[in-house]
């Protein structure tokens, strides 16, 4: 377990407790300007990472002295951090429960790491969260400030055959994008788990683009930890390729990328161009967005969050295409891009709309 003593740029009404989310579990306590964040637990639906999360919980509040009033926790009911809460406001009528989106959590933990005033653009890219549509997000541009925030666009939904599953196995993922963007799919069941909408829930997730993709290039099927593929897929990008595929230029889009990618495979183009060609037309699509969102809306503020921007190249991309936009580009450079620093996003967000009002 790692605990580090966050300063935050404004005072909390209440001591908050924040949950947090669930494949990187953290957690943190808020008094004053004042939060302790805790990570390290892993998996929360591991029973043993679990037992550790909640000992860590019971011992930060007596080590802290910070008796929270108000606990903080993910959208997605089926978390065990969301569980926890619940779970934990049993004990007592005094706790107040407070759900919090998962990726506006993100961006929220990118503007009190850089202690941003005022409304930003906030690009969350990671591979899993729940939606205020019920669907899974990951792929955001959201607009406005902690008070509140507006998805203004997002990637394309495509089914994610497997749900789950499809996280340890990114060929459904290559499949779905395949039929999404060309109407054939290689395989029968996964086009009638798709064509059914067997537990295949629709999701918007820049993860499992990647997954889709770095599969596909690189060959592989399985996966033995998330985003293992698209980290290979990264690493292996030519670094003096600044080839971009064409007609890529808003969120929507993003489907047609495999198109471009398996005409680039059947005329045997390498794969470290491959990737760079992919990587570079993410990056060039992220900024084009923001700019566009930024102009309409007057807001100079752009903050990128979520485990997704782990990837230095595209992250790097996406500051060069943007260096001359007359726009601030922020990322994290204390707290985590990665869930891990959710709950300091959940604390911000709860002052502010809870707290506040």
């Amino acid at each position: 377990m790692d605990t580090r003593r966050v300063k935050l740029p404004f005072k909390v009404r209440k001591p908050i407790l924040a949950c947090g989310a669930d494949l990187k579990g953290a957690f943190a306590l808020a008094k004053g300007s004042e939060a302790f964040l805790c990570e390290g637990f892993g998996d929360l639906s591991d029973l043993g990472n679990f037992q550790r999360y909640k000992k860590a919980i019971a011992k930060a509040i007596k080590t802290t002295g910070i008796k929270p009033d108000i606990i903080a926790h993910d959208m997605h009911p089926g978390y065990f951090s969301t569980r926890f809460a619940e779970f934990y406001t049993l004990n007592a009528k005094r706790y107040v429960l407070y759900a919090v989106q998962h990726h506006e959590a993100h961006i929220a933990s990118c503007i009190v790491d850089n202690n941003i005033k005022g409304s930003v653009i906030g690009v969350a890219f990671d591979g899993t969260g729940y939606g205020t549509d019920g669907n899974i997000w990951g792929g955001e541009f959201f607009i406005g400030s902690l008070k509140g925030f507006r998805r203004a666009a997002h990637l394309e939904y495509v089914a994610m055959p497997g749900a789950d599953a499809a996280v340890r196995q990114p060929w459904r993922m290559t499949e779905s994008y395949r039929y999404a963007a060309v109407g054939k799919c290689k395989n029968p069941i996964i086009k009638k788990m798709i064509d059914r909408r067997i537990n295949s829930p629709l999701t918007s997730s820049a993860g499992r683009l990647f997954d889709a993709i770095a599969s596909l290039v690189l060959g592989r099927k399985k996966a033995d930890f998330e985003a293992e593929l698209p980290i290979e897929f990264e690493k292996i990008a030519a670094t003096n390729c600044e080839d971009i595929y064409k007609y890529i230029t808003k969120p929507e889009d993003c489907p047609n990328i495999i198109k471009s990618v398996i005409a680039d495979i059947h005329k045997g183009v390498d794969k470290a161009v491959i990737s760079a060609r992919f990587h570079n037309t993410v990056g060039r699509m992220i900024a084009k967005t923001v700019s566009l969102l930024g102009k309409n809306k007057r807001v100079k503020n752009i903050v990128l969050s979520g485990g997704v921007f782990q990837n230095r190249y595209l992250t790097g991309k996406i500051i060069k295409y943007m260096d001359k936009s007359g726009l601030n580009v922020y990322r994290h450079t204390g707290l985590p891009t990665t869930d891990s620093g959710i709950p300091v996003g959940q604390i911000a967000i709860t002052q502010a709309r809870y707290l506040c009002v």
